[in-house]
Protein backbone atom coordinates (compact mmCIF):
# COMPACT_ATOMS: atom_id res chain seq x y z
CA UNK A 1 0.00 0.00 0.00
CA UNK A 2 1.27 3.48 -0.89
CA UNK A 3 2.35 5.75 1.92
CA UNK A 4 -0.50 8.32 2.47
CA UNK A 5 2.04 10.98 3.42
CA UNK A 6 3.86 10.49 0.11
CA UNK A 7 0.60 10.74 -1.84
CA UNK A 8 -0.28 13.95 0.00
CA UNK A 9 3.15 15.45 -0.72
CA UNK A 10 2.93 14.57 -4.44
CA UNK A 11 -0.56 16.11 -4.64
CA UNK A 12 0.72 19.29 -2.99
CA UNK A 13 3.66 19.56 -5.42
CA UNK A 14 1.38 19.02 -8.44
CA UNK A 15 -1.06 21.66 -7.18
CA UNK A 16 1.77 24.14 -6.54
CA UNK A 17 3.34 23.64 -9.98
CA UNK A 18 -0.06 23.86 -11.70
CA UNK A 19 -0.84 27.07 -9.81
CA UNK A 20 2.45 28.60 -10.90
CA UNK A 21 1.81 27.64 -14.51
CA UNK A 22 -1.71 29.12 -14.55
CA UNK A 23 -0.84 32.44 -12.84
CA UNK A 24 -2.30 35.27 -14.97
CA UNK A 25 0.21 36.97 -17.24
CA UNK A 26 0.47 40.78 -17.35
CA UNK A 27 -2.07 42.42 -19.61
CA UNK A 28 -0.93 43.08 -23.13
CA UNK A 29 -1.85 46.25 -25.01
CA UNK A 30 -4.62 44.37 -26.80
CA UNK A 31 -6.11 43.08 -23.52
CA UNK A 32 -6.23 46.41 -21.69
CA UNK A 33 -9.46 48.31 -21.31
CA UNK A 34 -9.90 50.93 -24.03
CA UNK A 35 -8.96 54.46 -23.07
CA UNK A 36 -11.79 56.63 -21.75
CA UNK A 37 -12.77 59.80 -23.57
CA UNK A 38 -11.66 63.20 -22.37
CA UNK A 39 -15.31 63.95 -21.65
CA UNK A 40 -15.42 61.07 -19.15
CA UNK A 41 -12.28 61.98 -17.22
CA UNK A 42 -13.11 65.72 -17.29
CA UNK A 43 -16.52 65.01 -15.74
CA UNK A 44 -14.84 63.25 -12.80
CA UNK A 45 -12.35 66.10 -12.41
CA UNK A 46 -15.22 68.59 -12.42
CA UNK A 47 -16.86 66.75 -9.53
CA UNK A 48 -13.57 66.67 -7.63
CA UNK A 49 -12.25 70.23 -8.05
CA UNK A 50 -14.51 72.06 -10.50
CA UNK A 51 -15.91 74.48 -7.93
CA UNK A 52 -12.92 74.59 -5.61
CA UNK A 53 -12.77 78.39 -5.79
CA UNK A 54 -11.66 78.87 -2.19
CA UNK A 55 -9.54 76.59 -0.05
CA UNK A 56 -7.83 76.68 3.33
CA UNK A 57 -5.83 73.98 5.13
CA UNK A 58 -3.27 73.46 7.84
CA UNK A 59 -0.01 72.34 6.29
CA UNK A 60 3.05 70.54 7.54
CA UNK A 61 5.72 71.75 5.12
CA UNK A 62 9.15 70.49 4.17
CA UNK A 63 11.31 72.48 1.73
CA UNK A 64 14.63 71.82 0.02
CA UNK A 65 15.95 74.55 -2.27
CA UNK A 66 18.94 76.66 -3.21
CA UNK A 67 18.92 80.24 -2.02
CA UNK A 68 20.07 83.36 -3.90
CA UNK A 69 23.69 82.56 -2.97
CA UNK A 70 23.42 79.08 -4.47
CA UNK A 71 23.60 77.41 -1.05
CA UNK A 72 21.42 74.37 -0.38
CA UNK A 73 18.76 74.99 2.24
CA UNK A 74 16.33 72.78 4.11
CA UNK A 75 13.41 74.16 6.06
CA UNK A 76 10.43 72.54 7.71
CA UNK A 77 7.60 73.76 9.84
CA UNK A 78 3.88 74.26 10.19
CA UNK A 79 1.79 76.68 8.19
CA UNK A 80 -1.19 77.05 5.91
CA UNK A 81 -2.00 76.42 2.27
CA UNK A 82 -4.57 78.94 1.03
CA UNK A 83 -6.22 79.54 -2.34
CA UNK A 84 -8.67 81.99 -3.89
CA UNK A 85 -9.12 81.24 -7.59
CA UNK A 86 -8.03 82.01 -10.17
CA UNK A 87 -4.57 83.30 -9.20
CA UNK A 88 -4.27 83.92 -5.47
CA UNK A 89 -2.17 81.35 -3.62
CA UNK A 90 -0.29 81.47 -0.32
CA UNK A 91 1.90 78.88 1.38
CA UNK A 92 3.28 79.86 4.79
CA UNK A 93 5.92 78.07 6.86
CA UNK A 94 6.64 78.78 10.50
CA UNK A 95 7.21 77.46 13.98
CA UNK A 96 5.51 78.21 17.27
CA UNK A 97 3.00 80.44 15.52
CA UNK A 98 5.66 82.65 13.89
CA UNK A 99 5.79 82.73 10.07
CA UNK A 100 9.32 82.84 8.65
CA UNK A 101 8.76 81.83 4.99
CA UNK A 102 5.92 82.83 2.70
CA UNK A 103 5.40 81.92 -0.94
CA UNK A 104 2.46 83.73 -2.52
CA UNK A 105 0.92 85.55 -5.44
CA UNK A 106 -1.98 87.69 -6.57
CA UNK A 107 -3.29 88.33 -10.09
CA UNK A 108 -0.19 90.31 -11.13
CA UNK A 109 2.76 89.50 -8.88
CA UNK A 110 4.32 86.63 -6.99
CA UNK A 111 6.60 86.87 -3.95
CA UNK A 112 8.96 84.94 -1.71
CA UNK A 113 9.31 86.42 1.78
CA UNK A 114 12.00 85.31 4.25
CA UNK A 115 12.28 86.22 7.93
CA UNK A 116 15.33 84.20 8.85
CA UNK A 117 18.82 85.74 9.15
CA UNK A 118 17.39 88.89 7.58
CA UNK A 119 13.94 90.15 6.67
CA UNK A 120 13.81 90.22 2.88
CA UNK A 121 11.11 89.94 0.23
CA UNK A 122 11.57 89.09 -3.44
CA UNK A 123 8.78 90.13 -5.77
CA UNK A 124 8.28 89.73 -9.51
CA UNK A 125 5.75 89.96 -12.30
CA UNK A 126 3.65 86.87 -12.95
CA UNK A 127 4.44 87.03 -16.67
CA UNK A 128 7.75 85.32 -17.36
CA UNK A 129 8.47 84.90 -13.67
CA UNK A 130 9.11 81.17 -13.65
CA UNK A 131 12.70 81.17 -14.90
CA UNK A 132 13.62 84.25 -12.88
CA UNK A 133 12.24 82.74 -9.70
CA UNK A 134 14.22 79.52 -9.85
CA UNK A 135 17.44 80.91 -11.36
CA UNK A 136 17.81 84.10 -9.34
CA UNK A 137 16.23 83.40 -5.96
CA UNK A 138 15.88 79.63 -5.76
CA UNK A 139 12.10 79.74 -5.29
CA UNK A 140 11.11 76.05 -5.13
CA UNK A 141 8.09 76.46 -7.43
CA UNK A 142 5.74 79.25 -8.49
CA UNK A 143 2.51 79.34 -6.44
CA UNK A 144 0.32 78.97 -9.54
CA UNK A 145 2.39 75.98 -10.66
CA UNK A 146 1.72 74.42 -7.27
CA UNK A 147 -2.00 74.46 -8.09
CA UNK A 148 -1.32 72.60 -11.33
CA UNK A 149 1.03 70.09 -9.72
CA UNK A 150 -1.60 69.33 -7.06
CA UNK A 151 -4.27 69.16 -9.81
CA UNK A 152 -6.50 71.62 -7.96
CA UNK A 153 -7.57 73.67 -10.99
CA UNK A 154 -10.76 73.04 -12.93
CA UNK A 155 -10.14 71.08 -16.13
CA UNK A 156 -10.88 72.79 -19.47
CA UNK A 157 -14.27 72.07 -21.03
CA UNK A 158 -14.42 69.34 -23.68
CA UNK A 159 -14.22 70.80 -27.17
CA UNK A 160 -12.37 73.93 -26.01
CA UNK A 161 -8.95 74.86 -27.36
CA UNK A 162 -7.42 74.07 -23.94
CA UNK A 163 -9.02 70.62 -23.61
CA UNK A 164 -6.66 67.72 -23.01
CA UNK A 165 -6.31 64.36 -24.72
CA UNK A 166 -6.23 60.94 -23.09
CA UNK A 167 -3.15 58.89 -24.02
CA UNK A 168 -1.48 55.65 -23.02
CA UNK A 169 1.10 55.83 -20.26
CA UNK A 170 4.73 56.33 -21.32
CA UNK A 171 6.44 56.60 -17.92
CA UNK A 172 8.43 53.50 -17.01
CA UNK A 173 7.88 53.80 -13.25
CA UNK A 174 4.06 53.57 -13.46
CA UNK A 175 1.92 50.56 -14.36
CA UNK A 176 0.09 51.10 -17.68
CA UNK A 177 -2.51 48.48 -16.74
CA UNK A 178 -3.56 50.70 -13.83
CA UNK A 179 -2.67 54.25 -14.91
CA UNK A 180 -3.54 56.42 -17.91
CA UNK A 181 -2.35 59.92 -18.86
CA UNK A 182 -4.07 63.11 -19.95
CA UNK A 183 -1.95 65.68 -21.80
CA UNK A 184 -2.61 69.43 -21.88
CA UNK A 185 -0.78 71.75 -24.27
CA UNK A 186 0.04 74.94 -22.32
CA UNK A 187 2.03 76.72 -25.02
CA UNK A 188 5.51 76.77 -23.55
CA UNK A 189 5.15 73.34 -21.94
CA UNK A 190 2.98 70.24 -21.64
CA UNK A 191 1.13 69.29 -18.47
CA UNK A 192 0.51 65.56 -18.02
CA UNK A 193 -1.93 64.34 -15.38
CA UNK A 194 -1.74 60.66 -14.42
CA UNK A 195 -5.04 59.02 -13.45
CA UNK A 196 -6.06 55.63 -12.14
CA UNK A 197 -7.99 53.62 -14.74
CA UNK A 198 -10.66 52.58 -12.23
CA UNK A 199 -11.61 55.84 -10.50
CA UNK A 200 -9.88 58.52 -12.66
CA UNK A 201 -8.18 59.81 -9.52
CA UNK A 202 -4.88 61.65 -10.06
CA UNK A 203 -1.69 60.07 -8.75
CA UNK A 204 0.71 62.71 -10.05
CA UNK A 205 1.43 65.49 -12.53
CA UNK A 206 4.39 66.22 -14.82
CA UNK A 207 5.27 69.62 -16.28
CA UNK A 208 7.42 69.09 -19.38
CA UNK A 209 9.19 71.77 -21.44
CA UNK A 210 8.86 71.99 -25.21
CA UNK A 211 12.33 70.47 -25.48
CA UNK A 212 11.16 67.42 -23.54
CA UNK A 213 12.89 68.25 -20.25
CA UNK A 214 11.07 67.51 -17.01
CA UNK A 215 10.44 70.87 -15.32
CA UNK A 216 8.54 69.54 -12.29
CA UNK A 217 6.92 66.34 -11.09
CA UNK A 218 4.42 65.69 -8.32
CA UNK A 219 3.11 62.66 -6.47
CA UNK A 220 -0.41 62.92 -5.02
CA UNK A 221 -1.55 60.71 -2.16
CA UNK A 222 -4.31 60.28 0.41
CA UNK A 223 -7.33 61.92 -1.19
CA UNK A 224 -9.95 63.11 1.28
CA UNK A 225 -13.16 65.08 1.13
CA UNK A 226 -12.94 68.80 1.88
CA UNK A 227 -15.36 70.23 4.47
CA UNK A 228 -17.50 72.63 2.41
CA UNK A 229 -19.13 75.20 4.68
CA UNK A 230 -20.57 77.13 1.72
CA UNK A 231 -22.26 74.23 -0.09
CA UNK A 232 -22.21 71.14 2.17
CA UNK A 233 -23.67 68.91 -0.55
CA UNK A 234 -20.59 69.27 -2.76
CA UNK A 235 -18.02 66.47 -2.54
CA UNK A 236 -14.68 68.02 -3.47
CA UNK A 237 -11.70 65.75 -2.86
CA UNK A 238 -8.05 66.80 -2.69
CA UNK A 239 -4.76 65.05 -1.90
CA UNK A 240 -3.58 65.30 1.69
CA UNK A 241 0.01 64.54 0.66
CA UNK A 242 1.61 66.57 -2.14
CA UNK A 243 5.23 65.83 -3.06
CA UNK A 244 6.83 68.09 -5.69
CA UNK A 245 10.28 67.78 -7.25
CA UNK A 246 11.79 70.50 -9.47
CA UNK A 247 14.95 68.95 -11.00
CA UNK A 248 16.20 72.11 -12.71
CA UNK A 249 16.19 74.04 -9.43
CA UNK A 250 17.25 71.06 -7.29
CA UNK A 251 14.27 71.74 -5.05
CA UNK A 252 11.54 69.73 -3.37
CA UNK A 253 8.32 70.58 -1.54
CA UNK A 254 6.47 68.19 0.74
CA UNK A 255 3.00 69.15 1.98
CA UNK A 256 0.80 67.27 4.42
CA UNK A 257 -2.64 68.89 4.60
CA UNK A 258 -5.25 68.64 7.34
CA UNK A 259 -8.39 70.46 8.55
CA UNK A 260 -9.18 71.29 4.93
CA UNK A 261 -12.17 73.51 4.34
CA UNK A 262 -14.03 75.77 1.93
CA UNK A 263 -15.58 78.77 3.66
CA UNK A 264 -16.27 82.48 3.38
CA UNK A 265 -14.34 83.35 6.54
CA UNK A 266 -10.95 82.20 5.27
CA UNK A 267 -8.58 82.68 3.55
CA UNK A 268 -8.31 86.31 4.67
CA UNK A 269 -7.57 88.94 2.04
CA UNK A 270 -4.40 89.91 3.95
CA UNK A 271 -2.43 86.82 2.88
CA UNK A 272 -2.68 87.91 -0.77
CA UNK A 273 -1.76 91.57 -0.18
CA UNK A 274 2.00 91.87 -0.71
CA UNK A 275 2.32 95.48 0.46
CA UNK A 276 0.45 94.74 3.68
CA UNK A 277 2.53 91.61 4.29
CA UNK A 278 5.72 93.67 3.91
CA UNK A 279 4.41 96.13 6.47
CA UNK A 280 3.12 93.60 9.01
CA UNK A 281 6.18 91.37 8.80
CA UNK A 282 8.43 94.46 9.08
CA UNK A 283 10.46 93.51 6.03
CA UNK A 284 13.70 95.52 5.76
CA UNK A 285 14.51 94.90 2.09
CA UNK A 286 12.27 94.46 -0.95
CA UNK A 287 14.06 93.16 -4.05
CA UNK A 288 12.55 93.30 -7.52
CA UNK A 289 13.31 89.99 -9.17
CA UNK A 290 14.07 91.58 -12.52
CA UNK A 291 16.85 93.66 -10.92
CA UNK A 292 18.86 90.65 -9.71
CA UNK A 293 21.78 89.63 -11.89
CA UNK A 294 22.48 85.92 -12.08
CA UNK A 295 25.03 85.00 -9.47
CA UNK A 296 24.33 88.01 -7.25
CA UNK A 297 24.18 87.42 -3.55
CA UNK A 298 21.43 88.70 -1.35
Amino acid sequence: MADPRRITLIAFVIAFVTGCQTRPAPLTDAEREPLPTYEEVQAHAQERVGSLDRFWADAAVGLRFKDADGDSRREQGEGHFQIVKPNQVALTVGKLGETYLLLGCDDERFWWIERLEERIAYVGDQNGARDLASARVGVPVLPTDLLKLADLNAWPEPGSAEAGRVVELSRQDLDPSRIIAVEFDEGDRTRIVYLTRLAYEPVGVDLVSKTGELAARSELLGFERVLNRIDPLRHQRVPTRILVDVPSADSRIELSLSRMEISDRRPKALVFDFDELVRRFRIDTVVQLEDIELGDAK
